[in-house]
Formats: structure tokens, sequence, C-alpha cells
């Protein structure tokens, strides 16, 4: 009885089977029509990204840069981006450190400056410092183009920072002149700490730094950085030689003694100095001036300011009521184009990032259903032909094991109970008959067992026995070490697909990670070692490491250890 439900359900699964391949590759046929167009477009492009030519790229990169230092705003975001995309299989620490300063300097001319921050990190990140090749000129304008966002921001003690590292890097990098400019800029920072003291004594060195390199003209034109607080500390004597200096050594006045336009802040603090030295007329000349030239509101709000402090001091009351009501007119001007310049910013940086994110997000899942639904279509197929024919194989050898079983038990059990029936004393041969009766019947009952309750693999070994895992160790293990493939590469992501399907949601749910990020990933959680992820990705320690730890930051918000996103990695299920 057992034997034959058992052959039922064989031939039921058996039929099963053929219906399903069956239906299988008529849906395939049908759908081939309407993908072959993308599959052959696809192609395309992959044997174009292929045969890519460096030389060009670099070319691009350079031309680039070259806009950047003639000042010329960068607009160009998509093509900033694909040589990010480019260096970052491609290029080596330097030249994925450039394409991502420049991407950085593109977002900061569009006005996207959380982004620019990211990726100006991002290229602070790429840097090999350990190598003897590091472009450190070139990480010390990371750095420095970090700390003017951040003095923008009003974050004197975080510009401070990238300031001071600008600054050693730049002398790494042997740019003596970036250098003191760095230290120069740092005047900027104590400003907003109300360091009087440490703004002379910065000033003051920045200017003989440029006297020894003979950069006469920024030795004076630096000084102007310490004009306000020489003011503020009742020097008016050494205030009033630098005046002096700056006005005819600067080059920033005309032959009619008016400074140039974007420094016409300057006639407020010369207002303060007379001020100081009780040249009362002088002081409201230069305060007239200041708020009768000058184009923006905040200075035209300090010319008001000076007049009133003018008129206390002459005690004209009347004077004094006329310009603080001028500059509480001004004040409210200023604040109101003020918050309609954020509030426009915003939403202009809001509608940029969101339309340019939803676009990413819908090519990305265009692209990956169509790959998920080859790549599971073929895999069913194939494997599904194939397990039923290991299936049949295996299923018809265990049948008929169980039917010799089966007859060698009924024949030991005939010659046992004929043995019984004699009178001889055979109790050696009855005993042996009983051992070959309860191992057949134990073979019998394991097979049995099997059928009803089949034992399923673990995840882990599911993952770390799959032929893809085992092909990339191989590489591994070659002298030299080679990379992996991109077919490689895509067989992991189905793997992951099928084996953890919620792994791709996991990670991109909150922010699209970048396609090395997410191989990156990928290979961790088929537990290949960060050093051996390098390898097979052409990449350096280094810099896996540093990918691990911004995508750390990206996905959790969180700053830490490279190793504390591989723990979370691997707790994806």
């Amino acid at each position: 009885m057992l034997l034959g439900g058992d052959e039922e359900k064989h031939e039921a699964f058996e039929e099963i089977a053929i219906q399903l391949s069956i239906f299988i590759c008529n849906f395939a046929a049908m759908i081939a029509k309407r993908l072959i167009g993308i599959i052959v477009v696809g192609a395309v492009v992959l044997l174009a990204g292929c045969s890519g030519d460096k030389a060009k790229m670099l070319q691009q990169l350079e031309q680039l840069e070259q806009q950047n230092r003639s000042g010329e705003a960068m607009l160009n975001d998509s093509l900033a981006e694909s040589l990010v995309n480019y260096f970052d299989r491609h290029g080596d620490a330097n030249e994925r450190m450039r394409s991502r300063y420049i991407l950085g300097r593109t977002y900061y001319c569009l006005d996207e400056l959380p982004r620019a921050l990211e990726m100006y990190n991002e290229a602070a990140d790429c840097a090999d410092t350990t190598s003897a090749d590091c472009d450190f000129a070139k990480l010390s304008r990371v750095y420095a183009q970090s700390a003017e966002i951040y003095y923008n921001q009003v974050q004197p003690r975080t510009q401070l920072e990238n300031l001071r590292r600008a600054q050693w890097y730049a002398q790494k990098g042997k740019d003596t002149l970036m250098s003191i400019e760095c230290f120069a800029r740092q005047a900027n920072a104590y400003e907003f700490l109300n360091e009087w003291d440490t703004i002379v004594y910065v000033t003051d060195m920045a200017s003989d730094m440029f006297k020894r390199i003979d950069r006469k003209d920024r030795s004076v034109q630096v000084l102007y950085n310490e004009l306000l607080a020489l003011i503020h500390l009742d020097n008016y004597d050494k205030a009033g030689k630098i005046f002096y200096m700056y006005e005819r050594f600067s080059g920033f006045f005309d032959e009619t003694n008016n400074i140039d336009k974007r420094y016409d802040i300057y006639y407020y603090i010369k207002g303060l100095y007379y001020l100081g030295v009780n040249k009362v007329d002088s002081a409201e000349s230069l305060f007239r001036k200041e708020l009768s030239q000058a184009t923006d509101l905040n200075n035209r709000i300090a010319g008001c300011k000076g007049l009133q402090a003018v008129y206390s001091r002459k005690g004209i009351v009347d004077s004094i009521a006329k310009y603080a009501n001028l500059g509480y007119v001004l004040n409210d001007s200023a604040y109101s184009l003020s918050e309609m310049q954020n509030i426009q910013k915003f939403q202009v940086s809001y509608n940029y990032n969101h339309h340019k994110l939803l676009a990413e997000q819908s090519k990305r899942n265009a692209e990956l259903s169509i790959i998920l639904f080859i790549s599971f279509a073929v895999i069913f197929l194939v494997g599904g032909v194939t397990a039923f024919a290991s299936y049949r194989s295996k299923k018809q050898k265990e049948l008929a094991e169980y039917r010799q079983n089966l007859e060698a038990l009924g024949k030991i059990q005939s010659e046992l109970q004929e043995l019984c029936g004699e009178d001889s004393d055979v109790p050696a041969l009855i005993a042996r008959k009983n051992e070959e009766i309860n191992h057949l019947q134990n073979r019998i009952s394991e097979y049995q067992k099997h059928q009803a309750n089949k034992e399923k693999a673990s995840l882990e070994d599911r993952l770390t026995h799959s032929k893809v895992v085992k092909d990339l160790s191989g590489l591994l293990g070659e002298n030299p070490v080679r990379q992996a493939s991109r077919e490689q590469i895509r067989q992991i992501a189905n793997l992951l697909n099928e084996q953890i399907p919620s792994f791709y949601n996991e990670l991109n749910a909150s922010v699209v990670l970048r396609p090395i990020e997410y191989e990156v990933c990928m290979l961790i959680r088929c537990h290949f070692k960060p050093s051996s992820v390098g390898k097979l990705l052409g990449l350096d320690e280094a810099y896996v490491s540093n990918v691990r730890r911004r995508i750390l930051h990206k996905i959790y918000g969180i700053e830490g250890y490279p190793r504390d996103l591989d723990e979370r990695i691997m707790k994806i299920f």
C-alpha cells in the first residue's frame, strides 16, 4: 500500500513538472519580442562602457577643472556625475578624489550646498594620504571649499578645522601660496568668535608670510582682516597706518580713491576709525558715502548705524531718530529679502533633488525589474528542468532500492519461518537472519521518514556553497588575483535577490546607493572579507573602508567603524 501511494505521488509530480516547463517556455516566447529591443540596447550600452577610453574621460575631467579655475559657473551636473561613476570603477584614488571635487563644485554653483558638502567629504575620503603620489594640493582645495560652506553657514569652529587641514595638506603638496591663504582665512572664523587679539596675530603672521614669497599685494590686502579688530581693541595708531597702506598698495582703489564696489563696507569701517579718533565730520562723510553708494542692504544699514552714532555724539536728537527709523526700514527690507531668497533656494533645492531622485529611482527600478524578470525566468526554467531530471533520477534509484529491500525482507522472513519450523538447533543462523531483518527494516524506515520530512539547508550554507561564491573564492586563490567580471557581479545580485528578497530594499529604502556601494554590501553579505572585496572589485582596502563608513552614515545616519556596517548587513535575512 505504501509503495503504491509513493508511485502515484511520483507520477503526479512528474506530470506537474512537465506542464510547468511547457508553461515557462511558452511564456518566455511570448515576451521575447517585447524584451529583445531592450536587451539589444542594453548590450550596446554595455559594450560601449567596456570599450570606454580612459584618456577621453581624463580629458573631460581636466576640461571641467580648467573651467573651475577660470571662475566660470559649472552647471552640468550630469557630466560630472558620469565622471564620478566612471572613475569609481576605472580610476585611482587621485582620480576618484578629483572627479568628486568637481561634482561638489558643480553642486555649489547650483546652490546645492548640502550635496556639495557631502561630495567634498566623499572626495576627502577617496584620498590615499599614505601614498607617495597622493595629490595633497587638490586635497587642500577640497577642505578649503568645505570651509567656505561652513563660513556661509556661520559655523566658525568647523570652518577652522577644515582650514587647518587645508593648510596642512597644501604644505605637504608644496603649494605655499595656498597654505598661506588658508592660514589667513582663519581670521574670518575668529571674527565670528569675537577673538580680536587672535585675529590681529593671525593677520600679521599671514602678511609676513606673503612678504617672504614676494607677494606684496596680498601682504597688504590681507591686513584688511584686522582693521575692525584693531578698532575694537582701541589700537587706533596701528589701524591708521594700515588704512594708509591699504589705500595705496592694495590695488582696490581708483584714481579718485574710491574702493572697488565689492569692498564698499570699507567706508563704514574707516568711519568707525574716525569716530574713535574724534574726527566726527570725516566719519559722517564716510557713513553717508556708505549709505548712498552701497548696493548691499546690509552695508546701507551699517551706514545708518554709523550716522546714528555720529548724531548721538553731536547730540542732534531729530537726526538720531531719522536714521534710526531709516535703519529700521532697511533692516526690515533686508530681512524680508533674506527670507524670500532662503525660501526660493530651499524650494529650488527641494524640487531639484526630489525630481532627480524620482527619475533615478524610476530608472533603477525599471532596469532592476527587467534584470530580475529575465534572471528569474532563465533560472527558474533551467533550475526547474535540472531539478526535475535530478529528482526523477534520484526517485527511480530510491524506489528500486526500496523494492529490493522489501523483496529481500520477505525472502528472509520466509527463510526464518522455515528455520523456526525445523527441529534442529540453529540459534546462530536464526540470530544472523534477525540481524538482517533489523537492518532492512531500518533502511526502509529511513526511506519512509526521508520522504515524509526532508531537511532544508540553512541560508548561510546556500550562500557560501553557491557556484558564483565558489568561483569568486577561486579568483582570490590565483596569483595574481583577478577581478570579478560584471557577469559574476550580476550573478551575486541574482543570488541575493533569490535567497534574501528584501536585501535590496533594506539598503536602498531611504537613499539609493551608488553601484559600487551596493556591490561592496553584496560581497560583504556573501561572507567575503573587506580585503577580498577590494581585490574582487579592483579597489584598495583603504577605499573600501571609507566606502563602508560612508554607507553606514548614509543609510543609518551614524558615525562609526566600517565593521559596524558589516554587522548590520549580516543581520539582513
